[in-house]
């Protein structure tokens, strides 16, 4: 019976999890005209880095929503930094698989967080956890 109950629930829809927002976060998304509170934190936004990455100077990160979703922005932040913002995206039309790849810097290991507005209203918020290593050891 656990593991029908385990099971059903990793198949259930996204639901929103929930994630203890820094200030360094907070403060970002308000400067940018969102509420940290508003922010649905689900699988429905993906955003993958690597675990660890051997330098923080160009991480490879991509975000991706589920086909069909509007995104009207995206934003990338990376809070253990000296500025948590890094990145925010305009779609310029719908896109048939909403998929973006690109190269980040990241200052130390950290919990990056990336938002999305969609058409709809709502906001969707993804995590990816990332270790940066230094001379074959880790440094947090």
């Amino acid at each position: 019976m656990l593991v029908g109950l385990a099971l059903g629930m990793m198949l259930a829809p996204a639901a929103a999890r929930a994630v203890s927002v820094p200030p360094a976060l907070a403060e970002a998304l308000r400067a940018l005209g969102l509420e940290a509170e508003r922010v649905a934190w689900s699988s429905e936004l993906v955003l993958t880095a690597p675990e660890l990455a051997e330098d923080g100077a160009a991480v490879p990160v991509s975000l991706l929503l589920p086909e069909g979703t509007r995104p009207v922005e995206l934003h990338l932040f990376a809070p253990g930094n000296r500025k948590a913002w890094l990145a925010s995206f305009t779609p310029l039309s719908e896109l048939a698989r909403p998929e973006w790849r690109l190269r980040i810097r990241v200052g130390r290991s950290q919990t990056l967080a990336a938002v999305a507005r969609l058409a709809d209203g709502r906001l969707l918020g993804a995590t990816a956890e990332v270790r940066i290593t230094a001379g074959g050891g880790c440094r947090s």
